[in-house]
């Protein structure tokens, strides 16, 4: 049994989820936690907070498009600033809760987090999501299916009220143990510390 259960809350429109996307299934792997990938819409959040997203602050963006090339490099990730900003992301969200969580899960995810920020692709295009679930040697139209249910769309309402009835305010979030919260990838390795102290 895991000593320690970390749900990872993300959404892809998040340039700084994707840049945790890659790194905290190792740290969990490294640490012996249990991860759950739980897509949600941080915008749904947003307005229930009533956050204003970064994206809407000019004072911010020249900084932020500098800090994620910055954090990418020094990751050593691919990364391109987007051209379409933002896109739908709820068909690419179901689509991921569409595959099982763990090992097919993850591959989705990572596959769509590259689509959108390695690649610069829209994932609000199924062809596109399609694509990219293929290419990791997933079943895209099978997976497109079963995010068209009404199961699937109801359990990514129920992921995003829950995230903000946690106080989940942006992505990503990480959620340990049902309890204590982490937010920003830059809290990485504090949640390691978290994870591994006596």
């Amino acid at each position: 049994m895991a000593a320690h259960q970390v749900k990872f809350y993300f959404d892809y429109n998040s340039p700084y989820s994707y840049l945790a996307s890659a790194r905290i299934g190792p740290l969990c792997r490294e640490t012996g936690a249990e991860l759950l990938w739980m897509p949600f819409v941080i915008g749904g959040v947003f307005k229930e907070k009533g956050v204003t997203p970064p994206f809407q602050l000019p004072y911010r963006q020249e900084y932020q498009a500098q800090d994620l090339q910055d954090l990418a490099e020094y990751h050593q990730m691919s990364y391109r600033e987007r051209t379409v900003f933002l896109f739908n992301p709820i068909l690419s969200l179901r689509a991921t809760l569409a595959a099982p969580q763990g090992e097919q899960r993850e591959r989705a995810v990572h596959a769509l987090f590259a689509g959108a920020f390695a690649q610069d692709l829209d994932l609000g295009q199924a062809e596109v999501v399609r694509a990219l679930l293929d290419g990791a040697g997933l079943d895209g139209g099978a997976l497109l299916e079963r995010a068209g249910s009404q199961d699937i769309k109801d359990e990514l309402r129920l992921i995003t009220s829950e995230a903000a009835a946690r106080g989940v305010f942006g992505a990503p979030t990480f959620i340990v143990d049902d309890e204590k919260m982490f937010w920003g990838q830059d809290r990485m390795d504090l949640l390691r510390w978290f994870l591994t102290r006596g």
